[in-house]
């Protein structure tokens, strides 16, 4: 499989940019500056063994739902909340997903934020023209392939693709998980920093988003690096949480057993639950791990919290103000060690 820095050097999402803030100037400056999305992350062990009796799937368009396009739609991404909001401003809709940003890099994502843009956005482009892989168009209903020095893989697995306009430098993509993506709907997403700048979806959501913002041009995206939040203080995030969530009460932690640990000083809580010794761990989220409760009257009671690894957290910096990073945490039980992000003491 290739190393991370092997991937950065070859695959890199292609930057589309505004020199201005007119419509126009959006595709006359991508034009320019070339047209190519490349893949991003690890996609297969090695490349070079696929071929077409392999891809199977990925072949294959996915079906985009028949829905009304929403009347004003505009996105916020978060990149500390690994999060992507939709919503009709004109009222009616409004979904949060999860998402996989650009990978760490010195303690910072590879995916821009819209801070230095213009209005303090990207757009998606002026116009809802959609194409396959060999045009150049903001709206890919279908991308299937990346081509790497003459090997042709389909990475994309049949799943739309949204071109962003930005900024010189930063424009970037919103598009499908890439893992596995010979599995019949595109592939799964890890929920973590995972790419080399474009925002991944996992499958279903890929469709749902781009069936919403297909019919409306220059839609709004902004891309922050804080939590995004709702005008009460609470965090804007997903439906299904995890350990790890901000949380205000023991409601917000959707999953089983799930509490909201509020620090004695007050502030925002964290979604954990209970252990002794090892923890519940979720498919494309971060991995967790039982440490002793600070909370807690006997050294044998535990809580889970998230485990400090480079793709999800790595120096626990998304949870700033919540938890710290430890190294060498230990189970109660003494049976193992881990750098882990944990509540303050």
């Amino acid at each position: 499989m290739r190393t991370t820095s092997q991937l950065r050097s070859v695959a890199v999402c292609v930057v589309v940019a505004v020199a201005c803030g007119c419509a126009a100037d959006d595709e006359s400056f991508s034009e320019s500056q070339g047209t190519a999305d490349l893949a991003l992350g690890d996609v297969v062990s090695d490349v070079t063994a696929l071929d077409s009796r392999t891809w199977q799937n990925a072949l294959r368009c996915k079906d985009i739902p028949s829905v009304p396009a929403l009347q004003q739609p505009e996105i916020v991404v978060s990149l500390d909340g690994l999060t992507l909001h939709l919503r009709d401003r004109a009222g009616g809709y409004d979904r949060v997903f999860p998402i996989g940003p650009g990978a760490l890099e010195n303690g910072r994502s590879l995916t821009p934020t819209s801070d230095a843009a213009p209005n303090g956005v990207f757009y998606t482009g002026s116009n809802t023209t959609e194409g396959p892989d060999s045009s150049f168009v903001y709206y890919y209903p279908c991308r299937i392939w990346h081509d790497d020095h003459g090997v042709r893989t389909p990475v994309f697995a049949g799943l739309p693709f949204i071109r962003l306009a930005g900024p010189p430098s930063a424009g970037y993509g919103i598009h499908g998980p890439i893992d596995g993506f010979v599995a019949p709907n595109g592939g799964s997403l890890r929920h973590g920093y995972v790419s080399h700048g474009c925002v991944r979806m996992s499958a279903d959501d890929i469709v749902e988003v781009y069936a919403r913002v297909r019919g409306r041009a220059h839609t709004p995206v902004k891309i922050q690096q804080a939590v995004e939040r709702a005008n009460d203080g609470r965090a804007i995030d997903v439906p299904q949480r995890w350990v790890g969530a901000e949380c205000t009460a023991d409601a917000d932690c959707t999953f089983t057993g799930g509490l909201c640990r509020v620090p004695p000083s007050g502030g925002a809580g964290t979604c954990t639950v209970r252990c002794s010794s090892t923890c519940p761990d979720r498919a494309g989220e971060s991995g967790t791990f039982c440490v002793s409760d600070p909370a807690a009257t006997t050294a044998s009671s535990g809580i889970c919290v998230p485990a400090a690894t480079p793709t999800f957290n790595r120096s626990c910096q998304r949870f700033t103000g919540r938890l710290a990073l430890l190294h060498g945490a230990s189970r109660p039980d003494r049976s193992a060690t881990a750098d882990v992000c944990r509540p303050p003491r």
